[in-house]
């Protein structure tokens, strides 16, 4: 902060002087093949070495994306159509209450191993789950429940959709932590930094596919919903302020 390091340095005493010196000498084949595997531990990996790890990595990559793919389609296009008239909240106020109770669940499984290794640090490494095609699966089955109860508006009561946000919530959790700790295990250190860094990528990936697929479904459970409750207050969730803003700038003054 100060700059000192831009100041003239002081000249500097040399406690050496009239010392001789004899140079050593040195092999320099062996000097060069040791400059030669430093470079090469030092250098970034190759496109075999990349392709390698990806193709390692894609097996697992799949269920990621199938799992991120499903929480965004639960919470952006499928419970935003729920809503039930004996709710203690209003039906615009149901989609605050799905998010804040997913996204607690979801903070909830993220942080179940940092809670256990405060117990006891051996209960953190059996507590893991390396098996993350059955946690992409359990995410899916929730998507594929709200999908039906959204068409066929079966449930009696909002609670069991908060229970199930909650479990949906804390599912995708638990395997976002042990997705990190199964790729930190599975790889070198060599490959562990790019390995890592690809886990990004299928869950964006799953999530701007969700996204996309969420700009149909969502009004064609609308649509739906409309036609079987000739109401359109317990079809859509979310707040309309953007609709009713649009609808007033749109209407043409006298």
């Amino acid at each position: 902060m100060n700059k000192k390091h831009l100041e003239s340095p002081s000249p500097l005493v040399d406690e050496h002087a009239g010392v001789q010196y004899t140079a050593l000498e040195t092999n320099d084949v062996e000097t060069t093949e040791s400059t030669e595997d430093d470079n090469k531990d030092d250098s970034s990996l190759s496109c075999q070495e990349k392709f390698m790890v990806i193709r390692q990595m894609l097996p697992n990559l799949i269920p990621i994306y199938i799992a991120w793919f499903s929480e965004y389609m639960i919470i952006q296009a499928v419970i935003t159509t729920l809503a039930f008239p004996n709710a203690p909240f209003r039906p615009r106020d149901h989609y605050q209450y799905y998010i804040f109770v997913f996204l607690g669940g979801e903070v909830v499984g993220r942080s179940y191993l940092v809670a256990l290794s405060y117990i006891k640090a051996e209960w953190a490494e059996k507590a893991k789950f390396p098996y993350l095609w059955v946690l992409s699966t359990i995410e899916v089955l929730h998507l594929l429940f709200f999908i039906l109860a959204a068409w066929y508006r079966f449930l009696p009561s909002v609670w069991i959709v908060l229970l199930l946000s909650f479990t949906g919530g804390a599912t995708i959790g638990v395997f976002f932590v042990n997705a990190l700790a199964f790729f930190r295990d599975r790889f070198d250190d060599r490959y562990k930094e790019f390995a890592m860094g690809y886990i990004v990528v299928a869950m964006g990936g799953g999530t701007f596919t969700a996204s996309l697929v969420g700009l149909v479904t969502e009004p064609l459970l609308r649509r739906h919903c409309m036609l079987l409750l000739n109401n359109d207050d317990y079809c859509f969730t979310r707040s309309k302020a953007r609709e009713h803003i649009m609808s007033h700038c749109l209407v043409k003054p006298d």
